[in-house]
């Protein structure tokens, strides 16, 4: 494969009817979103890689990186675009993300040290576990840590004041937004959720009790009094105060376990950094309660491979064992409590021991596309299973070499399918069913397979990149990796190269998956998909164009920042146009 990493990509664009209302926008959105009048239309246009000298923002909806972008060229820094953006795609993205849910933070300084943050929600103190949990509602509502981690970021690290930074989430709320066609998509597969709960129905239904079609413009009045709340008090108002005391009352009434308490008591965690060395490249992540020691401990088992030297129908099956020898041993180790166990190279030269090996020296006629349209892609995340469709992930870089990696989550569709009508929170689901192989006792915080991550070579940043999509966040990441490391692809490439993920009944963590079953997502040749059926592997193929894990993620090359979105998603990047660096 060549190697293309000091060339630049095109761009790629799809387009979809937007219907406008005059707005004003007080980004320069040209290159996102253009809009006439009320009955006119115009072409939208997503920038999926972006280059910049000054910074960079990918997230998974573009106004959400140009939210980031307009920070930093306001003369923020890389947590402040980041902050930004979190609060933006909080808003647009309500399906994957928001700020009644939680999120892993990987923050690199300028002079190269990490600092992470765990937002994840929290079991309050007054639930109690029944003999038949719920997968919905109220009373699996966990104490809500986004706006925490997020506060704590911006405080420590930002350098523009909170309510500028939050301006752009802000006005999005309260004037709309056209709603993109995987959004759209994503309500109406949730439409039975939206009507059973009366605060999604006020945000998400029309007056004639229909949900946002592609194009229409959604407002969300009630969220954007919340997030002014959050931004006037510099993040306090969401655990202490009025709107706690909303929050609290309301979910209190409905059947749920959050009290004011609660709130008050809240405080993102510093998250446990971990790392490894890959093929003469530093691998940076965060353990349990996030998923960072599952990519190190698989790094670890790939390097004891000459993945460089092998096709890819022997890299699949090496990397579907790997996958699974990681993901199965969290029934063992859980919650990682000894971070140099996960970190053992000798923990993975014994491993790999059981990993099988194939012979392939293939001649391919049918290679994968390595870039596809985008219009055919799954936007929903319903091709991958039910767990697929929730979580977002975004990445910023400044000028200054600080680069902030996120991801954010609600749980399933909507997490707990329940939003407060007065404060328009969606709410992730915590308890119950979803995460039941988790401790559920009060005080607990589940673990999750998200994994905000930096790559660096001799101390200098290579990539920064994460992951959506449940258990697959962990497949993608460590793919992507690999294709850059291993087969020398640019980052466009590896994002567009098909990927795999190993067999199971669901995706949920808690589930076991099987080193010898494997599934082909993307433009797999049909030689690869004989080849490992051949070889005593169950081959399960989904031939949607495009790959699974919306992986969005930055890259420094010599001419500066390189940002690239997930050819899979209606993510985009957005690089800082104009100035000089003032950091």
């Amino acid at each position: 494969m060549s190697n293309f990493r000091d060339k630049f990509p095109a761009t790629i664009r799809f387009t979809f009817t937007a219907v406008c209302r005059g707005l004003v926008f007080s980004l320069t959105l040209l290159a996102v979103v253009a809009c006439r009048t009320l009955d006119g239309v115009e072409p939208s246009e997503i920038n999926k890689q972006a280059q910049s000298d000054l910074g960079m923002v990918v997230a998974a909806q573009p106004l959400a990186a140009e939210a980031g972008r307009a920070i930093l060229a306001r003369g923020g820094n890389a947590a402040d675009a980041a902050v930004a953006a979190a609060y933006v795609i909080a808003v647009v993205e309500p399906t994957m993300n928001g700020i009644g849910g939680r999120n892993q933070i990987l923050l690199r300084t300028s002079d190269g040290n990490y600092v992470g943050y765990g937002g994840m929600t929290e079991v309050p103190a007054s639930y109690v576990l029944p003999e038949s949990p719920d997968a919905s509602g109220f009373d699996v509502v966990g104490i809500p840590g986004a706006v925490s981690a997020l506060s704590r970021v911006h405080q420590e690290h930002g350098i523009l004041p909170l309510d500028v930074v939050m301006s752009e989430a802000i006005r999005i709320a309260e004037d709309g937004f056209a709603i993109l066609p995987g959004e759209a998509a994503r309500h109406a597969s949730g439409r039975e959720a939206i009507e059973a709960d009366p605060g999604l129905r006020q945000s998400f239904l029309k007056s004639d009790g229909e949900t946002y079609a592609a194009g229409e413009i959604l407002t969300q009045s009630a969220l954007a009094h919340t997030l002014s709340a959050i931004a006037e008090s510099d993040g306090s108002a969401f655990y202490q105060g009025p709107i706690a005391d909303t929050l609290a009352s309301n979910i209190l009434a409905a059947g749920g376990f959050v009290s004011e308490t609660d709130l008050a008591g809240y405080q993102a965690t510093n998250g446990r950094y971990v790392s490894t060395t890959y093929r003469g490249f530093e691998v940076h992540s965060l353990a349990a309660p996030a998923g960072g020691g599952l990519l190190v401990k698989t790094l670890n088992l790939l390097e004891q491979f000459p993945l460089q030297d092998m096709q890819d129908g022997a890299w699949a099956v090496v990397m579907n064992q790997a996958l699974s020898i990681a993901i199965n041993g969290m029934r063992e180790d859980y919650y990682e409590p000894d971070l140099e166990q996960i970190q053992s190279k000798t923990w993975a030269r014994q491993k790999a021991a059981d990993i099988v090996t194939i012979a392939s020296n293939l001649e391919y006629s049918t290679p994968w596309n390595e870039q596809a349209g985008v219009a055919i892609h799954d936007w929903t995340g319903e091709s991958w299973g039910d767990n697929s469709h929730h979580t977002t992930h975004l990445v910023t870089a400044d000028c200054s070499g600080m680069t902030v990696s996120m991801t954010q989550t609600l749980g399933p569709l909507f997490g707990a399918k329940v939003s407060d009508p007065d404060l328009g929170v969606v709410y992730a689901a915590t308890m119950g069913t979803y995460l039941s192989a988790a401790d559920q006792s009060p005080g607990s915080r589940p673990r999750t397979t998200i994994a905000p991550t930096v790559v660096t070579k001799d101390g200098e940043v290579v990539m920064v990149l994460g992951a959506a999509g449940g258990l697959r966040i962990l497949s993608a990441i460590t793919q992507v990796i690999s294709r850059y490391v291993d087969q020398e692809m640019s980052l466009e490439e590896a994002l567009a190269a098909p990927r795999l993920h190993p067999m199971s009944d669901s995706d949920n963590e808690q589930r076991v998956v099987d080193p010898m079953g494997i599934r082909l997502e993307g433009n797999w040749p049909n030689e690869i998909v004989e080849l490992i059926g051949s070889a005593e592997f169950e081959v399960e193929v989904n031939d949607r164009v495009g790959a699974f894990g919306r992986v969005h993620a930055l890259e420094r090359l010599p001419s500066g920042w390189s940002g690239n979105a997930d050819p899979d998603w209606e993510g985009a990047a957005a690089g800082q146009r104009d100035g000089v660096c003032t950091l």
